[in-house]
């Protein structure tokens, strides 16, 4: 669902999804019994009473005279973390008239491998026109050589794929804490699902939109903020991120949208002490 604010429209393109991760892998200190009100409320997240349904999500942002592409989901595949599937991110493009060339910023939120997949292609930059921005500390983090190792026993040598021909490029620079890339369009750190993760603010007159990238894997953690994602690098500091972003964007009565949440923007509402994702209807 597109997405319009501060001169520019947003819209949500799907890389894959399907039935990849049981529940036990995802979420494994969360017991079976504690998703049940969720699987009433969020029926189309969960493909069985123990396996979730996802989505890998990238974002298309276009307005004042910018093509920004949010993530770069899983990439050409097959991808054995995604049942060997194939992304589609390029296809999406087209579908919208898009070439990678038109492509004029890649913002990685973060260096995961649903998130940079489609980055680089035979070592090669894939948008060969853009400037790819991530966070100082992310870039630092997954150069170290116990988190390269730690992430290619996950998804073997896919940072050499993916990360490391947009450096011997050129074409990947670094943002800190908080930066307006363009007008109204601001990337804010959000650390502890990883150290240097970012999420992406849009600022209108009024109203704003957040996309904030993995901070939740679930909209269930909105209301439990404290369940932590086997994903998540620093849990004490995911857990204090959650806290921090739901506060802020209920206080701002923000668009939410996240990578891996149905591709509908929604609220944070108060719910008595706590809070829920509440996905707008149009």
């Amino acid at each position: 669902m597109p997405v319009t604010l501060a001169g520019y429209t947003v819209e949500p393109l799907v890389d894959v999804e399907g039935a990849f991760f049981p529940l036990a892998i995802v979420f494994p200190d969360v017991p079976l019994e504690s998703w049940e009100p969720y699987r009433d409320r969020f029926p189309d997240t969960f493909a069985r009473e123990d396996m979730l349904y996802t989505r890998v999500t990238c974002y298309l942002i276009r307005g004042h005279g910018r093509t920004v592409l949010v993530d770069a989901g899983i990439g050409a595949g097959p991808d054995p973390l995604f049942g060997h599937q194939r992304g589609r991110l390029l296809q999406e493009l087209a579908q919208r008239g898009l070439a990678p060339g038109d492509i004029d910023t890649v913002i990685l939120t973060h260096l995961h491998p649903d998130h940079i997949g489609w980055a680089a292609q035979s070592g090669q930059p894939t948008f060969p026109r853009a400037r790819y921005l991530v966070h100082a500390r992310e870039l630092e983090t997954f150069q170290r050589e116990d988190v390269r190792a730690a992430m290619h026993q996950i998804a073997p040598g896919y940072l050499d794929r993916c990360l490391d021909p947009i450096q011997q490029a050129g074409v990947l620079a670094t943002v800190e804490d908080d930066t307006e890339i363009a007008p109204g369009l601001h990337l804010t750190i959000s650390p502890g699902h990883t150290p240097g993760m970012m999420r992406v603010v849009l600022r209108g007159t009024p109203g704003s939109l957040w996309l904030v990238a993995d901070t939740f894997t679930h909209p269930a953690q909105v209301t439990e903020p404290t369940w932590c994602s086997a994903f998540d690098m620093d849990r004490s500091q995911a857990i204090a991120t959650r806290f921090e972003v739901l506060g802020r964007a209920h206080e701002e009565d923000a668009l939410v949208m996240a990578s891996h949440f149905p591709t509908i923007p929604g609220r944070i509402r108060q719910e008595n002490d706590s809070f829920r994702w509440e996905p707008i209807s149009d």
